[in-house]
């Protein structure tokens, strides 16, 4: 055959498979590793991408190094070794001097506040510096036991004042750090997040998403006859400061019980330190209702007994200070953000009008990383998300809002961990539509130091190998972070 045929032939040849690689796209599997190729529905035909073939392997990421040797967090030693009054340290940290720091906000790795950043930042500081401040942070699996929030949440309280670990459930999912809870075996758990139950005709999930029950829910009210034959159930719940948690985080006086959709009697016996503090009765008018018990120290072990043929719905229990900072952890493995407006808002409204929030922090994102393929899911899924924190601020007017994005996230791509492709195009979007929605918003993946950060957090042993999580090395100094932008911000404003 003709040399030159041949060589036609061969140039044609890798043109055109050349030319397929255009066709080519980027697929998640099973198991959450991203493989070019065409899918199909009986497999995937892996293929090289166009980018894939003009690309060069990922850059290392150097950023990380720096981000981790300038951060210092603090440990509970160091707490206590620095406790300085909260006068001192008030004075010391917004203290009004003649010369001020450049606000530096709106930049890679500061927080991002929207239109009257100023303004904004006044506002905040204000609610901060109150005598009392309610901050709810929900979020993902991210900050499950309390992970971020308790280090966050110490922070705060040691500057402007507080204590206690707010909000947990009776019925706990997930192992809790910040108190020490036991319940007795009947206490069941409903979550309106949970994919794998069936979700409650009545959506009265609270403004923390998931109640405990002593007894199984019922769809509808029981009669009085048919109540009249049903054994009563009893059930316990011990609480004790957890020794692993901050100082701070240990010391509380106040203690509520969240309940509602009680419509039968309801006895409770409250102990304190094995000595009987109280006896009453649950209210019976189906609406949410608040039980609180002031201490005048912070007891060792506080014991509950419940006695009744029909558990209410326990929304959860909250320890706080008198004063200061009130911060709860709402955390829900899987969620990415969007149950929200599920719920009956009537009942979400009255507890959010009772536990009133002052400033809101919702941290998602990460659990839609995963299954996003293509461009246009980006923007429905953040609009999405938009309409649920909408919905939450219709009960609580007066918060301030921020979003956290979610951090960087490897994925497996031919074999090299990179981050996921559609992820820096997430964080752009969340940015937008916070700051066009009036709230502000920190970047956690421009924070840990951007694109293929994530694998050097895992190689410094401050993330765990999945490359997604962080391990609590790594959660403490992301939330150290955060404290410090938010510090530096407040310190530009008198």
């Amino acid at each position: 055959m003709n040399p030159k045929k041949i060589s036609f032939f061969i140039v044609s040849v890798l043109l055109v498979l050349f030319g397929i690689t255009f066709l080519s796209g980027l697929h998640q599997t099973e198991k959450g590793t991203v493989n070019e190729g065409f899918n199909i529905k009986v497999a995937l035909i892996k293929y090289p991408t166009t980018s894939l073939l003009l690309s060069k392997k990922a850059d290392k990421n150097d950023k990380v190094a720096s981000i981790i040797n300038e951060t210092h967090i603090i440990s509970n030693d160091t707490e206590e070794k620095n406790n300085e009054s909260q006068e001192k340290r008030d004075s010391l940290i917004f203290a009004k001097t003649d010369k001020k720091e450049a606000l530096k906000t709106n930049t890679e790795g500061r927080i991002y506040y929207p239109d009257s950043i100023v303004g904004f930042i006044t506002k905040l500081k204000q609610k901060l510096k109150a005598s009392r401040c309610q901050i709810i942070h929900y979020g993902d699996s991210q900050i499950e036991g309390d992970r971020i929030t308790s280090y966050t949440r110490n922070r705060l309280q040691g500057l402007f004042g507080g204590g206690g670990p707010g909000f947990f459930p009776i019925k706990v999912a997930y192992e809790q750090n910040s108190i020490d809870i036991t319940s007795s075996p009947n206490w069941l758990r409903y979550a309106a997040f949970d994919r794998k139950q069936k979700y409650l005709n009545h959506a009265k999930y609270g403004i923390y998403g998931s109640l405990s029950r002593f007894t199984p829910h019922l769809n509808t009210i029981t009669d009085s006859a048919k109540v009249a034959l049903m054994p009563t159930e009893k059930a316990t719940f011990t609480i004790k400061p957890s020794k692993k948690a901050f100082q701070r985080l240990q010391k509380f006086h106040k203690m509520g019980i969240h309940y509602g959709n009680n419509h039968t009697p309801t006895f409770i016996t409250v102990y304190e330190n094995g000595n009987i503090l109280m006896r009453d009765s649950l209210k019976t008018d189906g609406r949410h209702h608040l039980f609180q018990i002031d201490f005048q120290s912070t007891p060792q072990e506080i014991k509950v007994e419940l006695e009744g043929k029909i558990s209410p719905d326990f929304y959860g229990i909250t320890l706080d200070d008198i004063t200061g900072i009130r911060m709860d952890n709402v955390a829900m493995r899987g969620e990415s953000g969007r149950f929200f407006i599920k719920m009956n808002q009537e009942n979400f409204r009255q507890m959010a009008n009772q536990r009133k929030a002052d400033i809101i922090i919702f941290q998602y994102g990460g659990n839609t990383i995963p299954y996003i393929n293509e461009e246009k899911q980006v923007g429905g899924y953040v609009r999405t998300l938009m309409r649920n924190i909408k919905w939450v601020k219709d009960s609580n007017p007066e918060a301030l809002c921020l979003l956290i994005g979610p951090g960087d996230m490897a994925t497996s791509v031919n074999g090299e961990m990179v981050t996921y492709p559609f992820l820096p195009l997430l964080n752009d979007e969340m940015k937008k539509q916070s700051l066009q929605n009036g709230m502000a918003y920190w970047s956690l993946f421009e924070a840990m130091g951007g694109e293929n950060s994530m694998v050097s957090w895992v190689e410094k042993g401050y993330a765990s190998p999945d490359y997604i999580h962080f391990r609590p090395e790594g959660t403490r100094l992301m939330a150290e972070l955060l404290v410090q932008c938010l510090q530096e911000d407040l310190l530009t404003i008198d």
